[in-house]
Order: C-alpha cells, then structure tokens, then sequence
C-alpha cells in the first residue's frame, strides 16, 4: 500500500511480480510448474492427459507476463513525459507502475465475473456442438475437469484485464488546440507509437487463445473467427491512444480550412479582376490548401504502421505452428 493508502496489487498483479528476470524465463517456470502439478492430479486420479491444459498454462503465464511487461512500459512513458519521478531501483518501479485505486480494483470484480461467466458460456457452446451433454462436466470429475477449472480462471484474468485496459486514463500531457502544427506532426507520433506495446499483446493472447479452436468440432474456422477478434481487439488498443490527438488535428484542419477560404476568395476575384501581382499569391493558397486537405488526421507514422502490420502475421505464424505441433504430437502418439 502506498503513503496514502489509497491504492492496491491484485492478486494477479502480487504473482506477477514474483516472476524472475527475463521475463521469458519467469513465465518457462510458470508453465513448468503448472505443468507438473496438472501431470500429477491427473496421474493422481488415473486421468486421461488433455493438450489443451498446457495450452491454458501457456496463457496463463502469458497474462502474468503481459502485466509487467506493459505496466513497466507504461511507467517509463510517465517518466519520460516527466509525470513520474523516476525509481532507481526497478523492481519498486514496477510495484510502483502495478498499483491501482482500490475503487477500482473492487469495480474490476464485475469485469471478472463477466469474463467468467463468457467463458462458461462459451465451453457450453462448444460442448454442444461437440454433441456432449451440458452441465454435467462441471460437477463432476473427468478427464478435463482442471481444464474446465483453469477456463474460469482465464475468464477471471482477461474480465479484469480488459476492464483495467479500457478504463484506465492515460497519463499523458494534455494536447491544446495550439500545440498542433499541420505541417510538422512528428513531435506527435510518440501517442501513435504508445499503443503498440499493448497492441502486441492483445494479438499475441488471442492468438494463443485461438488454437484451442484447432482442437474442437469449430476447427480452422473457429480459430480464424477468433483470431478476428483478436485482430480487432488489437487494433482498438492501438488507436486508443491517438484518438485524442486525432480530435486535435481534425479540428484544427476545419479551422485553418475556414481562415483559408476567405483568402483564396479574395485571392480569386483580384485574379479575375486583372491584378497581376496576385496571381502567385492564388497559387501559393491553394498549395497550402491542398496541404493542409491531405494531412494525416491520425498520428501515425510508416514505421509505426509497418511494425503494426508485422504484430499482424502473429496471429497467422502461431496458428501454422499449432497445426504443426498438433500434427507431430499426433504422430507421437501414433
């Protein structure tokens, strides 16, 4: 808790910071021990193996991996837009970017159980295509029971999460109506670019999520359908941090348009009447507004939108790689 007392860790956030450095390691050992202990229960009560377990671990330890990874991004962005002293030490950094009001975190409750209840509601849907009976899996043991337990808490993780994700505010400079210069937006692509971080992971979850579609009666399709989503998703989170910039600049178009047109009148009726001096003014107006017509209303530049498209092909690479995975685990088990 903080000197004010009015902030908080989520437990999830609490598991997230035990993760060791690099981050890719932390989250190997997650999967690791999750892994052993699904192993076990199921050798335990002489249980079938089910592969989509290890792919929910995976997803799992992907969340808790996510948080700190776009938590510290975040707090570094504070930082340098000198919001946020900055920590020496960068584990306190992290605790620091990890809190929350604990308003918050008690409303997020609601974004969890949502989420719970969507992922019930799914693996029903899926049940029933399969041609399965409904209900009875939950309550009673089987070979895919912890798979259904981990189901309810992946709703958990991700009600939550896209609760935090899109109630959160951006702590940001605010931009004035004066700070926008159409002809030089450069100092504005930083709000474009603050999104792909989180937009990479957005893509990368629903990705991971998607193959579990590989396995049921949905198939391809399926997982087509539900990387779509994610695509979608992904692509909200990117533009979430530029839409007020976006508002600026458009703004300041219809009003540098409206200053304009009285000129380029003025300009036209001297050329018309004959005044020769005026001809090059007429010209240099229209240039200018041609320019400002063809301003880029969102801040976003090529690379922004170049490494944007690459997150794209995530969702494509992991899917080939499933079915490749799933071919060879197959032929294993042949």
């Amino acid at each position: 808790m903080t000197e004010e007392g009015n902030t908080g860790l989520t437990w999830e956030r609490r598991l997230a910071l035990w993760l060791p450095r690099p981050l890719l390691f932390g989250a190997f050992l997650i999967v690791v021990c999750l892994n052993a202990a699904y192993l076990s229960f199921q050798w335990v009560f002489d249980l079938r193996f089910d592969r989509i377990a290890i792919l929910l671990t995976l997803l799992i330890a992907f969340i808790l991996m996510v948080v700190r990874y776009t938590a510290l991004g975040n707090s570094l962005d504070r930082q340098r837009y000198g919001l946020e002293a900055p920590l020496s030490d960068r584990h306190e950094t992290e605790v620091r970017a990890l809190h929350l009001p604990r308003d918050k975190i008690r409303r997020s409750r609601l974004g969890g159980a949502a989420g719970v209840l969507a992922f019930v509601g799914l693996t029903e849907v899926i049940i029933f295509i399969n041609g399965d009976p409904l209900v009875v899996p939950w309550i009673q043991l089987h070979d895919r029971s912890v798979t259904m337990a981990l189901v309810m808490l992946m709703g958990w993780f991700l009600g939550r999460g896209i609760y935090f994700e899109f109630s959160s505010t951006a702590q940001r400079p605010r931009l004035q109506r004066s700070d926008i210069d159409l002809l030089n937006l450069e100092d504005h692509y930083a709000f474009g670019r603050s999104g792909l971080r989180a937009a990479l992971a957005c893509l990368v979850g629903m990705s991971i999520g998607g193959l579990f579609f590989l396995d049921t009666a949905l198939g391809l399709w399926g997982a087509l359908t539900f990387f779509a989503i994610g695509v979608g998703f992904g692509l909200g989170v990117l533009l979430r941090p530029a839409r007020e910039v976006r508002s600026l600049i458009q703004a300041v178009k219809r009003e540098e348009l409206a200053r304009v047109e009285p000129m380029l009148r003025q300009a036209r009726d001297d050329v018309l009447t004959g005044e020769v001096s005026t001809q090059g003014r007429l010209t240099d107006l229209l240039a200018y507004q041609d320019r400002v017509e063809s301003t880029p209303e969102w801040p976003f530049d090529s690379s922004t939108l170049l490494r944007f498209g690459l997150y794209l092909l995530i969702p494509v690479g992991l899917m080939v790689g499933g079915a490749l995975v799933e071919r060879v685990v197959d032929l294993l088990l042949d």
